[in-house]
């Protein structure tokens, strides 16, 4: 019954958490957008099988984020708080999942509960807890599908666990394709052999559980072949799995290196305790559990730096067996009397706190910081009274407060206000209710689509080429000439962002357009009424 409990709290506190402000956050460029207004359409249309965008086909991910934004949407209307809460849910139920494990594995509440902090306050766990994409979802089913597979090889009734695996692997591939299926089964299978257990293959590959992954996933790719044949396999497979696996969309940042650095930055302030873990691992080399939990980890790193195109969010999975592998080890600081071994805790978290007061100067807003410096002064002063003077024990859940309530004013004063400049939420409450033609010169706004509801063209010179080049599917927008554009008499406007405007007041057809509005970086121009061209 405690437990039970512990988990209900945990669950509905740590979603006030990731839903909070939500309803203020809105839709940004150019990630957020596509997924939302992707999931609008599919509400709008009635089409809740095959993806679309801009009133065609897209199959850039495959189904679940859209069915869990379109019934989002339903629920709580077409909203900004709609289109995050996905994302939130699947994030509270992660660290709820993280203490449940924690507790199977370990057997020690401390530990999980030290655990699901760690996850829940971890920064890029919790920034991405309030991002329209696909990442949170794909976590919560590779967490399950990689934790049940644990259970399944060390317990009884091993079967209903590996089945279970095999279920939240059909969702994860319906979440973001067979990276779903492929990286478990890579994990799991190294971790047979590095433990050379070589009868647990037995124990992996049972009918039921390869059915039953068949009978979830199977049936929408199967229909979508039906629908669209080839085009989906070349487009979805093609391009969006093949090609970014082999070619780098960025290839600034191929570099080997890039996840090394990335993924201790995701995890402050928990960062100098995973890389402590490493050497509690080393002395613990006959626990099952660590040796798992850092194969897991580890494997996922080195997965994603094969990949030739790299983004910050592809090695996140690989947060949940590092927040155990963190919580594990500050359960065993908490028991030594060693107080330098809590400077790995005591330096990352002042890091952070000093990086979130100096975000204050690269984040466009009106609003107040001063809270935030004292707040962070205050933290930083008493982290180092406890690392100093103090009793240190308690040390993780305060730096865990401290986070959460230093991250609620960054949220507010800080991620709203950049997340406007990435948005036409704002210059789309000037646009004419309809009736109206608008397009897009330059940078193209998406989130102009999903709030204004129009249909916006990109505007474009007839000598120009369509999207042309490897990466040429993924910019599937409307696109229409300047001459056929400026040939219609009737009311017109055109959004340019700011970064365009030189270039569009370059254009002899500006002379046709007065600017009427700018919000957020974006200058609304409409038609001057009875213009002699």
């Amino acid at each position: 019954m405690a437990k039970r409990l512990t988990m209900l709290l945990l669950f509905l506190s740590s979603l006030t958490f990731f839903l909070s402000f939500n309803a203020s956050l809105p839709i940004s460029d150019p990630v957020e957008s596509n997924y939302a207004l992707t999931a609008k359409e599919m509400v709008l249309t009635g089409d809740w099988m095959s993806p679309q965008i801009y009133g065609h086909y897209w199959f850039d991910k495959p189904i679940m984020v859209y069915w869990l934004l379109a019934i989002s949407f339903k629920i709580f209307g077409i909203t900004d708080f709609a289109a995050r809460f996905p994302a939130g849910l699947f994030s509270a139920a992660s660290v709820t999942f993280t203490y449940w494990f924690g507790q199977k594995i370990f057997s020690n509440t401390k530990t999980a509960l030290l655990s699901s902090l760690v996850l829940a306050t971890s920064l890029e766990f919790w920034v991405l807890a309030k991002m329209v994409i696909t990442d949170s979802i794909l976590f919560f089913y590779t967490s399950i599908t990689l934790a049940m597979l644990y259970l399944g090889l060390k317990n009884t009734g091993s079967k209903w666990y590996v089945s279970l695996a095999y279920m939240a692997a059909g969702l994860a591939v319906l979440t973001k394709g067979p990276v779903g299926l492929v990286l478990p089964g890579l994990i799991i299978c190294s971790y047979i052999m590095i433990s050379r257990q070589w009868q647990l293959f037995r124990k992996v590959f049972i009918l039921p559980g390869i059915f039953a992954f068949l009978i979830i996933a199977a049936p929408w790719y199967v229909k979508m072949y039906q629908l669209h044949g080839t085009n989906f396999l070349d487009t979805f497979l093609g391009l969006h799995n093949y090609l970014r696996a082999t070619v780098s969309e960025h290839p600034k940042d191929n570099v080997f290196y890039y996840y090394l650095v990335l993924f201790p930055i995701s995890l402050l302030p928990w960062s100098g305790i995973f890389i402590k873990s490493m050497g509690v691992v080393r002395k613990e080399l006959s626990s099952s559990q660590l040796i798992y939990l850092t194969n897991w980890s580890i494997l996922t790193i080195i997965f994603y730096t094969m990949m030739a195109t790299k983004y910050p969010t592809y090695v996140f999975p690989a947060s949940f067996p590092a927040a155990l592998l963190i919580g594990y080890t500050l359960g065993k600081m908490q028991s030594l009397k060693d107080r330098k071994v809590w400077w790995w805790l005591s330096i990352p978290a002042i890091a952070l706190l000093l990086l979130i007061s100096l975000s204050s100067r690269f984040i466009p807003t009106a609003a107040s910081w001063t809270m935030l410096y004292i707040g962070a002064f205050v933290s930083i002063a008493l982290i180092l009274w406890k690392q100093l003077k103090g009793n240190v024990y308690h040390l993780p859940q305060i730096i865990a407060i401290v986070t959460v309530i230093m991250n609620l004013f960054l949220i507010h004063n800080g991620l709203i206000p950049l997340a406007e400049t990435r948005s036409a939420k704002s210059i789309s409450a000037e646009l004419p209710a309809e009736r109206a033609r608008i397009a897009s010169y330059g940078e193209y706004s998406t989130s102009a689509v999903f709030y204004s509801g129009y249909n916006i063209p990109r505007l474009i010179h007839e000598e120009e080429p369509q999207q042309l080049g490897t990466w040429a599917g993924k910019y599937t927008m409307p696109t229409q000439t300047i001459r056929e554009f400026t040939s219609d008499t009737s009311m017109s406007y055109i959004l340019v962002s700011n970064k365009d405007n030189r270039n569009f007041m370059n254009e002899p057809f500006s002379k046709q357009f007065s600017p009427v509005a700018t919000r957020n970086a974006i200058t609304l121009y409409q038609r001057v009424a009875n213009h002699n061209d």
